[in-house]
């Protein structure tokens, strides 16, 4: 599915940027598995700690103890940020909670959260994976690169 997205970007000549929480970096991995990644894909920020999504992608420190590091509303933000800081045409932002155990009362284990931001698009769709830690990172890849291919492409 991400050759499907490659091509796509290549094609159409735009570029794509990720914030990667809970996928640690397996989006990124992905993409620049494909020669000639460089052409459309600007990087990817891994911010897996509150710390780094405050520090490094920019989200107020309110906003992510307000709405919990997993939720639609830091997702949105994450996208949104990466976006701008990569200056691409669009973004993925992944976070999630892949326990095994929550680190609060506002998400479960198996919550994950994915965004695709453009400049006229803004998407987020909650997930719920409960999975080995290893094919809870396969699985929201899959479901990242899915939800690009069916709000963007196949729109």
């Amino acid at each position: 599915m991400i050759k499907k997205i490659f091509d796509y970007l290549n094609v159409q000549n735009k570029t794509i940027s990720f914030a990667e929480s809970c996928s640690g970096g397996n989006l990124s991995l992905s993409i620049t598995k494909i020669p000639g990644a460089s052409n459309v894909f600007k990087g990817s920020i891994v911010s897996y700690s509150k710390y780094s999504k405050e520090k490094i992608i920019g989200i107020e420190k309110n906003e992510i103890d307000l709405f919990s590091p997993v939720s639609k509303e830091i997702a949105i933000k994450m996208a949104e940020k990466v976006r701008e800081k990569f200056n691409s045409d669009y973004s993925i932002s992944v976070t999630g909670n892949a326990g095994p155990t929550s680190n609060g009362s506002k998400s479960t284990v198996g919550d994950c959260y994915i965004a695709i931001s453009s400049k006229d698009q803004l998407f987020c769709e909650k997930y719920k994976v409960i999975s080995s830690r290893e094919d809870f990172i396969k699985t929201v890849t899959e479901n990242s690169f899915k939800l690009f291919v069916d709000k963007i492409i196949n729109q």
